[in-house]
């Protein structure tokens, strides 16, 4: 049982607020569908949400469709450079640093650790995958760079969807923005090196300190005719000047690869 909950949360990280204010669209406010994809672009770019650290704490749902199980994780952020995970259940059961070209990761149950380069190619599990891929799935930002050359418009009744011209190398995103404040809602990620297809939503936006962010998050991962779904709940979200990224292998601890734990 631990094992799955554990392949849910890795699944979550590779892909994966108090005194705050609504950040929905208002119906006095209608949405303008007629903007060139030039436009579009600027004001993706204007209303992303942009931080140099964050921390917050988070409930993570993971249904597989045979179990159900929820974890508590305290999250921070260093943008683009550093990600640490510390995931309890009562009582704390593993901890993650991701970094720019490091993975590391224990469990208590098992009593195992991971250490590896992010991207290591005889895991061949995973795609490519960076820390900046996982903290824009996390919090509601494309998972690719956007300009106004290589993307294009889709025709949609209620929103913006744009989609690249041409067939990236690892991964076919669509992504989905709010015609009203541009907000990105949903993205659909399709990694063809596993054949997998993630479909993220973001909903209950709050803005704090200017940035605009999505305190709940819904997944699903749809693999060989299989959809587990994973439900994120942000709360506490804050950005402090200076962060910690604490992580010690503990003693009498077996190595073990990514492929071991996802098996």
């Amino acid at each position: 049982m631990h094992k799955k909950l554990y392949k849910g949360i890795i699944i979550v990280f590779f892909g994966i607020l108090s005194g705050c204010t609504e950040n929905k669209p208002s119906s006095s406010n209608p949405a303008n569908l007629d903007l060139d994809l030039k436009s579009v672009v600027k004001e993706i770019k204007k209303s992303e949400n942009k931080f140099k650290n964050l921390r917050n704490r988070a409930k993570i749902q993971f249904d597989n469709g045979k179990t159900i199980q929820s974890i508590i994780i305290s999250l921070r952020i260093k943008e683009n450079q550093a990600l640490w995970i510390s995931a309890s259940m009562l009582v704390p059961i593993a901890k993650a640093l991701i970094t720019k070209d490091q993975f590391i990761f224990y469990e208590k149950f098992q009593r195992t650790y991971i250490d590896s380069p992010l991207n290591n190619k005889n895991e061949g599990v995973l795609p490519p995958v960076s820390i900046e891929l996982i903290q824009n799935i996390l919090f509601g930002k494309p998972v690719v760079k956007i300009d106004n050359r290589n993307w294009r418009i889709i025709q949609n009744p209620s929103q913006y969807v744009l989609t690249p011209l041409n067939n990236l190398k690892n991964i076919q995103p669509t992504l989905f923005f709010n015609p009203t404040n541009f907000v990105l809602e949903e993205q659909r990620i399709y990694f063809r090196s596993i054949n997998t297809l993630i479909v993220i939503e973001y909903d209950n936006f709050k803005t704090t300190n200017g940035k605009s962010i999505p305190t709940e998050v819904f997944m699903s991962i749809i693999q060989n005719g299989e959809i587990s779904k994973i439900t994120i709940e942000y709360s506490q979200i804050d950005f402090p000047e200076n962060l910690t990224f604490p992580i010690e292998i503990p003693e009498g601890y077996r190595k073990i690869t990514i492929n071991e734990l996802l098996q």
